[in-house]
């Protein structure tokens, strides 16, 4: 079968963090929209927006007085995510849903495997394999992390996750999270950052 999907969205960003790549103050503010089918044609017909929210803040900070150095600073972030999907997504869904779990794909959960968060509750023998009940219509993450950033190539932190999967948008209920929490480590080394975390 061939299957034909119409866009058409926009992007707001507002962001004014410093000491990038690793903030240690500053906010960022994201939120997305996307229409697709209904009038502009296509083979499904949704709407599915999509939100971002961090901030950061210094604590307090060491060091950094003799011409050079870099200050060490004690840094607390909060970020908050949400999505929703209205419509029905078609043969768009894999893409278009909300899957949670693990790192690599969909939403962040830190200390679950992928995919192993769905509308359905925890799912622990995925083996990072996703399934059409993994993917649901909205999502809600949340993070909390207090770290050291040492200079501008060596942060670690302490962090607490939180967030589920629902089927509809209309289940959305900020009271039910499955939650995690572990420590991280980041390096900033010329192809990026890279990370590792234990949750």
């Amino acid at each position: 079968n061939q299957h034909f999907r119409s866009t058409v969205g926009f992007q707001l960003t507002h962001d004014n963090r410093i000491d990038l790549p690793v903030p240690s103050a500053g906010s960022m503010r994201t939120i997305s929209a996307q229409f697709n089918g209904g009038p502009l044609g296509g083979s499904s017909s949704f709407q599915r927006y999509t939100t971002e929210l961090r901030n950061y803040t210094t604590l307090t900070q060491w060091g950094g007085e003799k011409p050079g150095s870099q200050a060490m600073k004690l840094v607390f972030g909060l970020t908050a995510r949400a999505g929703m999907l209205f419509g029905d997504a078609g043969p768009f869904f894999y893409s278009q849903k909300f899957a949670m779990g693990g790192t690599q794909y969909g939403e962040q959960l830190r200390g679950y495997e992928e995919f192993s968060v769905t509308p359905n509750g925890f799912v622990p023998t995925t083996n990072s394999n996703a399934t059409q009940q993994s993917f649901g219509n909205a999502f809600f993450s949340t993070t909390s992390e207090l770290g050291v950033r040492f200079n501008s190539m060596l942060y670690s932190d302490v962090f607490y996750d939180a967030g589920n999967v629902y089927d509809r948008p209309r289940d959305f209920d900020p009271t039910r999270l499955f939650r995690g929490a572990g420590i991280g480590v980041a390096i900033v080394t010329p192809l990026g950052p890279l990370g590792l975390d234990w949750a």
